[in-house]
């Protein structure tokens, strides 16, 4: 039995396991996918490199403002996810985080699947590992939060989102918060026709009402339609190009249509498939 076992490789479990190694306490870090977690697979790593691209795309179209003739900018979307891949590669391999894990002895186990809780002291993966420790230290992270609605399974992600192997041509993003916006954002800079949907009376709420002010005609400027304090959802439903949500407001049932409907409506914790 070691002394201390972290679940989860993302900055959260990595420091927390450096911290316990540093103490001198035996320390295995155990992680489903690979080293580095939602941060460095599927979150800001990749989606600040498609972000990237994005503002190249908006920065391109205003070259003409400053005497500089171009054509109109073509994405190349699987280009960009190749190079998506490359830098998400070239930020393992470079990672301080993974040099000091194993300078310091940690014993990490990647690729491991779903960990789940034998006894209080004895974890057993997907893949048949079972490792006993005197102190489990999850850092999981958090999951997209999930809608208790009728076809909420037509829709997705963020998550999902940063997967696309292709950019639809419309897309429904239901929360305008920060991860909402980021997804508008850039897939209307890769030419989708975007509908974003909040139901709060204005976007980013938590920032100051300037910010979201200016973000909001910002958007509806590149042609993003914004439905603020749009009200309920119903339900998501199938249609022959994509998915339609139905949702209500004060008593009167409206819908929006479009190829993709992606939700980012907050996080939970993620501790129910680890």
């Amino acid at each position: 039995m070691i002394d201390t076992l972290v679940i989860g490789a993302g900055p959260a479990g990595v420091l927390a396991a450096l911290r316990a190694a540093d103490l001198g306490a035996r320390t295995m870090l155990v992680t489903r996918a690979e080293f580095g977690g939602m941060a460095a697979n599927d979150g800001p790593v990749p989606v600040r490199t498609l972000a990237h691209a994005a503002r190249l795309i908006r920065e391109a179209r205003q070259l003409d403002q400053y005497g500089i003739g171009v054509s109109e900018p073509v994405l190349d979307y699987p280009r960009l996810l190749a190079r998506v891949r490359e830098v998400v590669k070239d930020a393992r391999a470079h990672s301080s985080l993974r040099q000091q894990i194993d300078s310091l002895g940690v014993t990490v186990h990647e690729h491991a699947g779903v960990a789940r809780f034998a006894d209080e002291h004895t974890i057993e993966t997907q893949d048949g590992l079972r490792l006993e420790a005197e102190k489990v230290i999850i850092c999981t992270g958090g999951v997209s939060r999930r809608l208790s609605v009728p076809g909420f399974e037509l829709a997705s992600t963020h998550s999902d989102a940063w997967r696309l192997t292709s950019v639809p041509p419309s897309m429904l993003v239901v929360g305008a918060g920060a991860t909402g916006v980021q997804v508008a954002s850039i897939f209307n800079a890769y030419g989708s026709r975007i509908q974003l949907f909040q139901t709060a009376p204005r976007i980013l709420p938590s920032e100051d009402e300037d910010v979201s002010a200016a973000v909001s005609a910002a958007f509806r400027e590149s042609g993003i339609v914004v439905h603020e304090n749009f009200g309920t959802i119903e339900s998501f439903e199938k249609t022959p190009t994509g998915v339609r949500m139905i949702f209500s407001k004060n008593g009167d049932r409206d819908s929006a249509e479009a190829t993709l409907a992606v939700v980012a409506v907050g996080w939970v914790a993620d501790t129910e498939q680890r």
